[in-house]
C-alpha cells in the first residue's frame, strides 16, 4: 500500500515539474516576444515605416539576461532612393535599458560591442540602376569541399563576383544589336555608395553567358557593366566600410564599435544634395 502511494506521490511530482517547465518555457517565449514586438513597433513608427521590422533577441535563458544579450538583429524591407531594398542590422553583446519587459522611444539608448548595418538590394533592382534590365548577380563559393550548400547561409565575396546581362553593341550593319554575356566584378565602397567596377570577361567554371565579341569592344562591354549606385542610408547612420555579393544580392555595410544608437536614427535618408 505504501509502496503504492509512493509511485502516486512521484507521478505527481513529475506532473507538477513538467508544468513548471512548460510555464516557465512559455513565460520565457512570452516576454522575449513582447520585447521584440515593442522595439518593432517603435523603429516602424520612427523611421515612417511600411512594414513592422523582424526583430530578434537572441540568447537563452532570456528571463535572466538582466537586459544583456549576446545578439539583436533587426531586418525590415523599405524604400531606398525610391527603389526596394532591405534594411538590416546585427549587433553583438547588446544592452537594452528596461529591464526584462522594456519600454522604447525614439531615445531609448541601445549599447552594442558591435554592428554590422547592411542595405540590402536583389539583382533586379542592382539592374535597374545599371540600366541592364535582365541583369544576374551570382557569387562564387569559395574554393573549398563542400562550399556553396545551404548549411552555407550565404555566400559573400567582395571580388570575382559573376554579373550576367544583356548590353547593347550596335553596328553600322546592326544597329540594334544586343549580346548576352557575363563578367568578373568587384563590389566597393565609395563614400555612401555601392561602386561595380567589371575587370574582365567571364570564362570561369561558374554558369555564364558566352558571346563572341567584335576586336575592340570588350572595353564597351566592361564599361557597360561599370557603375556607380546612388548613395544609399545605411541603418541607424553606420558609416559604409564596404560592398560585396551575397549570394544573388549586393549589399552595403558598415561596421563600428563600442556603439550607442536609438531606434530614431534607424532610417534616416540621406540629404538631397544640389546639383
Amino acid at each position: 500500500m505504501a509502496q503504492g502511494q509512493g509511485r502516486v506521490w512521484i507521478r505527481r511530482i513529475l506532473v507538477a515539474g513538467a508544468m513548471l517547465l512548460t510555464l516557465a518555457f512559455l513565460a520565457e517565449l512570452g516576454t522575449a516576444a513582447t520585447a521584440e514586438y515593442r522595439l518593432s513597433r517603435e523603429l516602424r513608427a520612427a523611421a515612417g515605416l511600411a512594414d513592422d521590422p523582424e526583430v530578434t533577441v537572441g540568447g537563452f535563458p532570456y528571463l535572466t539576461s538582466g537586459g544583456t544579450h549576446p545578439k539583436l538583429s533587426i531586418a525590415v524591407p523599405a524604400q531606398v532612393d525610391g527603389r526596394n531594398a532591405r534594411l538590416e542590422a546585427e549587433f553583438a553583446d547588446v544592452t537594452i535599458p528596461g529591464g526584462l519587459l522594456p519600454t522604447f522611444t525614439p531615445d531609448t539608448p541601445i549599447r552594442a560591442a558591435h554592428v554590422e548595418s547592411r542595405v540590402r538590394l536583389d539583382q533586379k533592382t542592382v539592374g535597374r540602376y545599371m540600366d541592364i534590365v535582365d541583369l544576374q548577380v551570382h557569387t562564387p563559393a569559395p574554393k573549398r569541399p563542400g562550399a556553396g550548400s545551404p548549411a552555407d547561409g550565404y555566400v559573400k565575396a567582395s571580388k570575382g563576383i559573376v554579373l550576367t546581362g544583356t548590353v547593347p553593341l550596335p553596328t553600322p550593319a546592326d544597329p540594334k544589336r544586343t549580346v548576352l554575356i557575363s563578367v568578373a566584378a568587384d563590389f566597393s565602397a565609395v563614400g555612401d555608395a555601392i561602386a561595380v567596377r567589371a575587370t574582365g570577361i567571364y570564362t570561369g567554371p561558374e554558369d555564364h553567358a558566352k558571346a563572341d565579341l567584335l576586336p575592340g569592344e570588350e572595353p564597351t562591354v566592361l564599361a557597360r557593366f561599370t557603375h556607380t549606385l546612388p548613395a544609399m542610408a545605411l541603418p541607424f547612420g553606420i558609416r559604409p566600410t564596404g560592398a560585396r555579393g551575397e549570394n544573388a544580392d549586393v549589399v552595403l555595410l558598415g561596421e563600428a564599435d563600442g556603439v550607442t544608437v536609438t531606434p530614431g536614427a534607424f532610417h534616416r535618408p540621406l540629404p538631397q544634395t544640389l546639383p
